[in-house]
């Protein structure tokens, strides 16, 4: 999986007027894809959802958990989904990219 700096994921979110966050959840769940060889790419994902409305946004953060702790990272699922419930969900990206960073 392919390892980005935080600290440059936060600045270009900002710069980007969050832009940024929505480039990275498709590359991300292309990574995740090609790592574990589970769930869509990343474009199936987007439509996925839109489609639903962000139903599927909101189960892709467990199961994005699940699939990182596949590749090595801490399986932290159940944290993603409890900050997506209490609309913190945009936390969520930063920690998933430090999991995959720290991986083993």
């Amino acid at each position: 999986m392919k390892k980005r700096s935080i600290g440059m994921m936060i600045l270009l979110t900002l710069i980007t007027f969050g832009f940024y966050s929505v480039y990275w959840y498709i590359a991300f769940q292309s990574d995740l894809k090609s790592s574990t060889g589970e769930g869509f790419g990343g474009l199936g994902h987007i439509f996925l959802t839109i489609i639903t409305f962000g139903i599927y946004y909101i189960l892709w953060q467990y199961f994005a958990g699940k699939r990182i702790a596949a590749v090595g990272g801490n399986d932290h699922s159940l944290l993603y989904l409890v900050l997506t419930i209490f609309s913190l969900s945009w936390i969520n990206p930063f920690l998933m990219q430090y999991q995959v960073n720290n991986a083993r």
